[in-house]
């Protein structure tokens, strides 16, 4: 089977191709980086670096894109093979290396179309948003809030929008998250009593896979978004995004107030950021 028939059926609707030389860096291949990068892949992106340390347990298999027969092995060996497996035309450089700690993560950044910015601590997002807004490089941002009530997403885009320090600051002033965490956030005792169970990997799980599914679609969307923004000519019937970031409520749970609720705004480099926008103006 080659590239053509996997991609017959849906060529007519939009031009997979054009993606084809496009560049993506996974920086984390959990339950939402590795749905992403799966998606991207039967998109027709064939071009990825893949960053991750940690190893499939069999808690994990209920919300990742890789089943039982990859427990005990490493997220981005499962995850590579499980892209190759839909598309064997797919090259992948993988990493099983700390974000915080590799050497070169700003060259990999430089030479990507967009990095997929998929990990779970403020830590590795503040770097590589730092490192991106050096090199200049698009990212996208997916984040599921605790219980899987909802999440948000967000794309910097170099030199029309402000970066993820910006986000923050502005979001300390709005509604936008007003009552919702991230499970990350949240501390022992509170997941505790949110989950009443002892298994670490259950307490910290944001959600059924459908709750999180919708933020990686989204999160998919402004993926493909940016890579058009790069292309010589946008493709067809994939008009462009006009808000860098979208908030989503599966269930109307504060401060959601229904089913499938979604917020959108621009957000512009803010006044003082000390990443993106030093001394400038909005």
């Amino acid at each position: 089977m080659n590239e053509d028939q996997l991609f017959a059926r849906i060529a007519p609707l939009f031009d997979v191709g054009q993606f084809g030389e496009a560049k993506v860096l996974i920086a984390g291949c959990g339950s939402g980086g590795g749905q992403v990068a799966l998606q991207l892949a039967m998109a027709g992106v064939r071009n990825f670096d893949l960053f991750d340390t940690d190893t499939l347990e069999a808690e994990n298999v209920i919300r990742h894109v890789c089943g039982r027969r990859y427990v005990g092995q490493q997220k981005v060996d499962a995850l590579a093979d499980v892209l190759l497996d839909r598309n064997p035309a797919i090259q992948i450089n993988k990493f099983n290396a700390d974000l915080m700690e590799c050497s070169d993560l700003g060259y990999r950044i430089s030479q990507s179309t967009v990095v997929v910015l998929a990990t779970d601590n403020e830590p590795t997002r503040y770097r590589i948003n730092q490192l991106c807004v050096e090199t200049e490089t698009p990212f996208v941002i997916g984040r599921v809030f605790t219980r899987g009530i909802g999440g948000e997403v967000f794309g910097y885009r170099p030199n029309e929008g402000g970066c993820l320090a910006c986000l923050e600051s502005v979001l300390e002033r709005t509604q936008f998250r007003d009552g919702i965490r991230e499970i990350d956030l949240v501390s022992d005792d509170e997941r505790e009593k949110i989950y009443g169970l002892e298994i670490a990997e259950i307490k910290d799980s944001p959600g059924l896979n459908v709750d999180i599914a919708f933020i990686t679609c989204f999160h998919t969307r402004f993926v493909l978004d940016a890579i058009a923004r790069s292309l010589p000519e946008r493709p067809t019937h994939l008009p462009p995004i006009d808000n860098n970031y979208l908030v989503w409520g599966n269930r109307p749970v504060q401060p959601f107030q229904k089913n499938f609720e979604i917020q959108r705004i621009s957000l512009q480099p803010q006044e003082g950021c000390l990443i993106c926008h030093q001394g400038g103006t909005e």
